[in-house]
């Protein structure tokens, strides 16, 4: 069928109908809109799916999956560095020139495969005794020096599954009189160990994990 037969088709339709406008302008007018609203579901289809490129790129993963120990992390902030070594140990090392966020150190922790929970002026451990891995401790964490300065080499697979690094740190002016001279302590627990926690600086030392 060509436009011809279309407007015969209409001429016979509508005989009885008297318009003022011609059929052929109705006509004319109709392919118009026809053609804009093509062109308006194409546009609107294009401008959709730009959207949706936009969220897809722009969007953070809310829903990430955690950093696994062989990611590769060298962080350098005024109040501490942590950065992962060749052999898959990571050096930890506290400047002291600024007050520490322990939020901050603890997802940088993280993302170099170390859980840990950071406290500052405040030391917890195990509830129950038998829950501070005490020989695990040993294998993680140990000591090295970086520029003359003493640092911690702590070792993420050493650490056995499902466990986190407790460390209480102590700012220099907290309690000056105290006898007690521990600057840091550590401890390695269950991720789901109940903990008992005190304002107190500690004083068994030996136990607590490398001191600064």
């Amino acid at each position: 069928m060509n436009d011809n037969d279309v407007l015969n088709a209409m001429r016979d339709a509508m005989a009885e109908v008297h318009m003022h406008t011609p059929v052929q302008e109705l006509v004319a007018a109709g392919r118009s809109r026809r053609r804009r609203r093509t062109a308006a579901t194409a546009t609107g289809a294009a401008l959709a799916t730009g959207l949706a490129l936009t969220l897809a790129i722009s969007s953070p993963q809310v829903h990430a999956p955690p950093a696994s120990a062989g990611n590769q992390v060298h962080v350098r902030l005024a109040a501490f560095s942590v950065d992962t070594n060749p052999d898959g140990t990571v050096t930890v090392k506290l400047t002291k020139r600024q007050a520490l966020d322990p939020e901050i150190m603890q997802r940088t922790l993280a993302q170099a495969g170390i859980p840990a929970q950071i406290t500052i002026n405040k030391w917890c451990q195990a509830s129950d005794a038998s829950q501070s891995l005490e020989a695990d401790l040993q294998k993680v964490v140990g000591t090295g020096e970086q520029s003359g300065e003493k640092v911690m080499v702590i070792t993420p697979s050493a650490m056995p599954p499902a466990t986190k690094l407790i460390i209480g740190m102590r700012t220099e002016d907290y309690q000056p009189d105290s006898p007690n001279s521990t600057a840091l302590s550590m401890q390695l627990v269950p991720d789901d160990a109940p903990l008992t926690c005190t304002t107190d600086v500690p004083t068994d030392t030996p136990k607590s994990g490398p001191k600064s």
